[in-house]
């Protein structure tokens, strides 16, 4: 008897609102770089991806006046999909990260369930990063799932 695995390919888009603000004289950006993928998934089996993760954590971006910001997410509970099924996500303490340097390995762990104030350098660039984990059902239906989540930086 030949056991079929079967895969999902599940991204979380990151959407982002990039509205410029003007603070200090420089307009305030923030862009998606990329959302944090989990590639394949298998039925029951939780899917972690960490903020450390340089290939499928997500990253956003922050261009802005240097100063203290705070940052606060809308965060998704399930992804969406294929004929509206849904796939748990969840966020864990430590699954957001601060950077002012943009590294990757240089990064302040926060908790992206609750407001985070950070600084942005004085050449105004700084950038988050997102782990999370799907957590898949025994019989989760195959096929792509996302899920949006929101950044929201406001200059303090």
């Amino acid at each position: 008897m030949q056991t079929m695995k079967r895969k999902w390919w599940v991204v979380i888009a990151v959407v982002l609102l990039a509205v410029p603000l003007r603070a200090q004289g420089r307009a305030l950006t923030v862009t998606g770089i990329r959302g944090v993928t989990f590639g394949a998934v298998l039925p029951g089996v939780p899917r972690v991806v960490l903020r450390t993760d340089p290939a499928n954590s997500g990253q956003i971006d922050i261009r802005g006046p240097k100063g203290p910001v705070l940052l606060t997410f809308v965060l998704p509970v399930a992804m969406t999909g294929p004929g509206g099924a849904l796939m748990p996500i969840s966020f864990g303490a430590g699954d957001a990260g601060f950077s002012a340097t943009q590294a990757i390995g240089s990064q302040v762990g926060f908790d992206p369930k609750q407001p985070f104030t950070a600084t942005v350098p004085n050449n105004g660039r700084a950038s988050v990063f997102v782990g999370a984990t799907a957590n898949p059902t025994t019989n989760q239906r195959a096929g792509a799932y996302t899920a949006t989540l929101i950044l929201t930086v406001t200059v303090l």
